[in-house]
């Protein structure tokens, strides 16, 4: 079986877990089948699954950039953030303009905290927030800072109160909080009427399959879809190692990087993070210093196949 990246284009309603559990259905319950982050059931768009020794690298793909096309709905407030909650307050939105929302939105970008919907997986003591929410848990989650590194108005206001926003941001983020803020910021309450994640790293739409595709897909044809693992050195800095240096990194030793053959600077800041392949191994590593020298010290390897 390969091992790599199954890049689904997940549909509104369905869940993140149904297209996991049936993409392990049909290549076999022995394969191992992971995901990079969930989506809302609500949302659309990316949702990257990991097949064979590739869960491995879950917790890199998820601290990749991510960008989204959400439609915010100005004039009332759900306890879930979106249009699938109970409406706890309504706002006069007659007086937002686009010049008023591009003003709201530069207090949105950068480093800032955020507070986590009540409605999400964020745990509690240990239980899901959502699940005490709909238990009707009164759920008070703390802020946590949050990096966006873009958010624009990626059109005009329509008569329906709706505008569309275009957001690239960092791991923890919820576009929710987002939409929810902009609302008490223009004081008069926003929802999430539409969401799309567009692209995970170097995963966008134009790799997904459909995921009402999928039950009529076999081993063979999802086979023949599965990305390399090769595709997430885009993202990270990397270097190839030669034998010797291999033969380091496969017995989990740190590798002098001048030793090392650098590929390329990788599209994405990899928080002190490299990527280091040779013939039988794709490493991630973590950069360290000291005695003159930096290297590189393998955190995971994954082996590849033959």
């Amino acid at each position: 079986m390969r091992s790599g990246f199954l890049v689904i284009d997940k549909a509104p309603g369905t869940r993140s877990t149904q297209c996991t559990n049936l993409v392990k259905r049909i290549l076999g319950g022995s394969v191992r089948v992971g995901h990079a982050g969930t989506l809302d059931s609500t949302a659309s768009g990316i949702l990257v699954l990991l097949v064979g020794r590739a869960t491995r690298a879950s917790r890199f793909v998820m601290m990749l950039p991510k960008t989204y096309l959400v439609t915010a709905r100005l004039g009332s407030s759900t306890d879930t953030d979106d249009l699938s909650g109970q409406v706890i307050a309504l706002g006069d939105a007659g007086k937002a303009d686009e010049a008023g929302i591009d003003r709201a939105l530069l207090s949105f970008s950068g480093l800032r905290d955020q507070v986590p919907p009540s409605f999400s997986a964020v745990k509690v003591k240990g239980r899901r927030a959502h699940s005490m929410a709909r238990r009707g848990f009164d759920v008070q989650l703390e802020a946590r800072p949050v990096l966006v590194t873009s958010i624009r108005r990626a059109g005009p206001l329509e008569g329906d109160l709706e505008v569309p926003l275009g957001i690239t941001c960092h791991q923890g983020t919820y576009v929710r909080s987002i939409v929810r803020d902009l609302g008490a910021a223009l004081g008069c309450g926003a929802v999430v009427s539409s969401l799309t994640r567009t692209s995970l790293g170097p995963f966008i739409l134009p790799d997904g399959i459909p995921s009402d595709d999928l039950a009529a897909m076999n081993a063979h044809s999802l086979q023949e879809r599965i990305l390399p693992l090769s595709v997430i050195s885009s993202s990270f800095t990397t270097f190839t190692a030669h034998p010797p240096e291999e033969d380091l990194i496969l017995s989990g030793r740190p590798v002098p990087f001048e030793r090392l053959e650098r590929r390329g600077w990788g599209a994405y800041p990899g928080e002190g993070l490299v990527v280091i392949t040779g013939r039988r191994v794709l490493s991630f590593a973590r950069i360290e210093a000291g005695k003159g020298r930096t290297m590189g010290r393998p955190v995971t390897n994954i082996l590849l196949e033959g």
